[in-house]
């Protein structure tokens, strides 16, 4: 507990430290928190008449983002699947992001939901075992269990993953597997129950429809994949340095692995690895001779280059003494993808593989660098204990690749094409055939009576939705710069949709045939910002604590 402790100590340390921008963006997103609470405070005091909402229209703004978040939390499973399910390795490292957009979407959305009570010191009825918790009837009562139980999911799989990779060990698969697997269940569920409160209410035409469950996970599995595309540029690009810059010809050519001093490896070497790797211990005596066969010790001072991105050479390295960095060159600028140290190992993908060097790693200390050739690799690799410790650190490290984002990408392009062909089978069924539907849906795509307030909303969200679909489908959205605006335009297309074009039709008109308009006020709008830059807010801190432990920067060998 006390290492644990320590562990949670540092991630708060590190999350207050970041240069100019890191501070700007932190100060802006506080200063809207803080705004945010002062109207909220006002809503308190004087209720919630000074919000848009009235008898009619008792579901505003709050519970439209509240939807619309639901979608975006759940969509973390579109990154778990591909990897525990389909074992896509390309995808490997940025489940953790995945999880973590689900952490800061569910307290959004439990925000929203607090501001929309009327009287929030009665949200305790809202608790299970304490309050006056009607389950299993209510389907309310299922929405709080499930927005909860996915939270507690996620920030336990997060915080477990997050240590082990701090302390350096590998996660125990029955301490997380399990809960990863039931976290896929839960990510279908949260949006499933949210969609049955609307098809539920039976006084409510426009919801009753059983595709509106299919809509929602087609919108959720749409927005979420598309707004972690962006935040992974944000977190590549942030996590780099300012500028990738190319050393001289005379500087390069002496930092080449040849020039370093090196000394033939022995036993003894072999001896001192194992002391940081246990595994080594249960390789034999046979094979421990093979691989030493070729194997030499690198006496490396700090900035000597140990190996080059985009070099032939497939050796592979094991550090015996000091620390190792290994960084990438991407779109001109440099980011950390590892941090080695003893008994830790790199070059080893390229070394298997028998590919050009993805990355550079360069001596930040004096270091002992054992080098070993493919084949004894290999060799190690036939020893299951080594075989099974080396594949799992092959997949430690922070490699937020173009490949990676075409492929959250090809799940954004067809849940796009999926979410806009269940619209318009909607809209046929509805105008086809005439029946008690198509008034809510006439008010909202051309308005009624004079009431014309969403037509402009919807209409623009199918511009954006169809507009989207097809770039998707264009092989011009293989370029990040357009793919950028395809998921810009789901994003706010899915939001209009899900939100204003979803909850506020449901009550225009009434079962009475009342027709009464709901725009937010002012005040109602500087809570909604307030709760998005807390989100925003929650999910910058999570990155920054995540991602020096990711890239090794953060680990507990590197206590003070």
């Amino acid at each position: 507990m006390s290492n644990y402790l320590r562990f949670l100590r540092r991630c708060a340390s590190v999350s207050l430290v970041g240069d100019w921008r890191y501070y700007t963006w932190i100060g802006a997103l506080t200063a809207l928190c803080i705004i945010g609470l002062n109207a909220y405070a006002k809503q308190v005091v004087a209720g919630l008449e000074i919000t848009g909402m009235s008898d009619q229209v008792s579901w505003g703004v709050y519970i439209a983002n509240f939807t619309f978040l639901v979608g975006m939390a759940a969509a973390a499973v579109m990154l778990v699947i591909p990897v525990y399910i389909y074992k896509n390795e390309d995808l490997h490292d940025l489940v953790i992001f995945g999880e973590l957009l689900a952490v800061a979407a569910i307290l959004m959305c439990l925000a929203f939901v607090t501001v929309d009570l009327g009287r929030p010191d009665r949200f305790w009825h809202l608790i299970p075992g304490i309050g006056v918790f009607h389950f299993p009837g209510s389907m309310l009562s299922w929405d709080v269990l499930v927005l909860n139980g996915y939270l507690v999911l996620n920030v336990y799989i997060c915080g477990y993953l997050l240590y082990c990779r701090y302390q350096n060990r590998k996660p125990s698969k029955w301490l997380y597997i399990p809960f990863v697997f039931a976290a896929i269940v839960w990510a279908i569920s949260i949006h499933t129950v949210t969609a049955f409160l609307y098809v539920g209410l039976g006084g409510r035409p426009f919801w009753n429809s059983s595709i509106v469950g299919p809509r929602f996970l087609a919108s959720a599995f749409t927005a979420g994949p598309a707004f972690v595309i962006l935040a992974l540029q944000v977190v590549r690009r942030a996590s780099g340095s300012a500028k990738a810059v190319e050393l001289p010809v005379s500087e390069r050519e002496a930092a080449e692995p040849h020039m370093i001093a090196s000394r033939t490896a022995t036993f003894e070497d072999l001896d001192r690895l194992a002391k940081h790797l246990p595994e080594v211990a249960a390789v034999s005596i046979e094979d421990r001779r093979a691989c030493l066969v070729g194997a030499t010790v690198l006496n490396a001072s700090p900035g000597d280059v140990l190996l080059r991105q985009g070099a032939l050479d497939n050796d592979a390295f094991f550090v015996l003494t000091g620390r190792v960095v290994v960084r990438r060159d991407e779109g001109g600028r440099t980011r950390i993808t590892r941090n080695v140290g003893p008994g830790e190992q790199f070059g080893e993908v390229s070394a298997i593989t028998g590919t050009p060097r993805v990355a550079t790693a360069v001596a930040m200390k004096p270091s002992e660098v054992l080098c070993i050739t493919a084949d004894a690799l290999r060799r190690l690799m036939k020893t299951p204990k080594m075989d099974e410790i080396i594949s799992w650190r092959m997949g430690e490290r922070l490699m937020i690749s173009d490949r990676s984002l075409l492929i959250l990408r090809a799940i954004v392009q067809v849940s796009m094409i999926i979410n806009v062909f269940l619209l318009a089978n909607e809209l046929f069924t509805e105008f086809y055939n005439s029946n008690r539907h198509d008034i809510s849906w006439r008010y909202l795509l051309f308005g009624l009576d004079g009431h014309h307030a969403l037509v402009p909303w919807f209409w623009t969200a199918i511009t954006l939705n169809v507009g989207a679909m097809v770039l998707l489908m264009l092989p011009l959205s293989r370029s990040l710069k357009w793919l950028n605006v395809a998921c810009i335009m789901c994003i706010f297309g899915i939001w209009i949709e899900k939100g204003m074009g979803l909850v506020i039709p449901g009550f225009v008109p009434t079962p009475l045939g009342e027709l009464v308009e709901y725009l937010p006020t002012l005040n109602e709008t500087l809570v909604c910002i307030g709760i998005w830059a807390f989100g925003l807010l929650c999910f910058t801190i999570l990155l920054r604590m995540a991602v020096p432990i990711l890239q090794g920067q953060l680990t507990r060998a590197t206590e003070p």
